[in-house]
């Protein structure tokens, strides 16, 4: 195995593409990856080291966006004032993830790309509406992230491409985010939502639901929310609206059933206290 530390995003694609016909395995935080080839899964020929890519640490703050870039660490979310603020369920889904050695060195480019149905990230980043900037030999484009992640570890990333940055749009809306595992920490949820939301007086103006660890890629609990928006349905309608747009299987981890039900409780009780409250 060949091992490459490029220093500038031209560097990258120009050495990217020149191995596009042969095996070639990104390097980011390493976090999954190192783990994955402990357990057997085969070495690449080239390996593409992306820490010295420094573009790809900045975070710019507009004044109607925001933009990570994909080699931000996980810490680098927990600490920045701009996501504590304004992004609560991704700074919240950041403190809650895995163990302090694993938050000072994981990406939030390495959680999207990774593509796992349970990523923690991934509800809030949904939730929010992001949009991932990549770039590759025929240049720039955007993708929505729904767009992006296509299925279990399945992305439309193409030949010699690249995520380079997220970008989130500001707004004056509130969010929280709510994980279930088997144990406190260091756990691969067996759900997690985010709630992205904005009301006046005891009625919401939006409200987001993303679920993850219940479908092949987060879902967006859309048949729900949009009744509640427009008042068409009662706490007694929500358990088959929550269905309609989940599909939970079972694994080591937990049952469907199991799934289903943790769902429908987090959101029942998101929604009874906000509509309560």
């Amino acid at each position: 195995m060949k091992f490459y530390q490029p220093t500038s995003m031209r560097e990258f694609i120009d050495l990217n593409a020149s191995l596009a016909d042969q095996s070639v395995t990104l390097l980011a935080g390493g976090t999954d990856l190192i783990p994955r080839y402990e357990r057997g899964l085969p070495m690449p020929d080239h390996l593409i080291d992306l820490k010295k890519l420094s573009d790809l640490y900045q975070i710019n703050t507009m004044d109607d966006s925001i933009h990570i870039g994909a080699m931000t660490t996980i810490q680098t979310l927990v600490e920045n004032q701009i996501i504590q603020n304004e992004f609560s369920a991704i700074q919240m889904a950041a403190h809650d993830f895995a163990g302090a050695q694993i938050r000072h060195r994981g990406t939030i480019g390495g959680n999207i790309v990774n593509a796992s149905p349970a990523g923690d990230l991934l509800p809030g980043l949904y939730a929010f509406g992001a949009v991932l900037n990549l770039i590759g030999p025929d240049g720039e484009r955007q993708l929505p992230i729904q767009n992006f992640i296509i299925g279990p570890g399945q992305t439309s990333l193409k030949t010699g491409e690249i995520l380079v940055s997220i970008s989130l749009n500001r707004s004056p809306v509130k969010s929280t985010f709510q994980k279930v595992g088997l144990r406190q920490s260091m756990a691969i949820s067996v759900v997690n939502l985010a709630f992205v939301f904005a009301k006046e007086t005891d009625e919401y103006q939006h409200l987001k639901i993303t679920c993850g660890s219940v479908a092949p890629t987060v879902v967006a609990l859309d048949k729900l929310t949009s009744t509640i928006l427009d008042g068409s349905s009662t706490p007694q309608d929500w358990p088959l609206l929550i269905d309609a747009d989940i599909s939970p299987i079972d694994d080591i981890r937990a049952t469907a059933k199991y799934r289903k039900q943790v769902t429908l409780n987090l959101v029942r009780a998101f929604l009874k206290g906000h509509l309560d409250g």
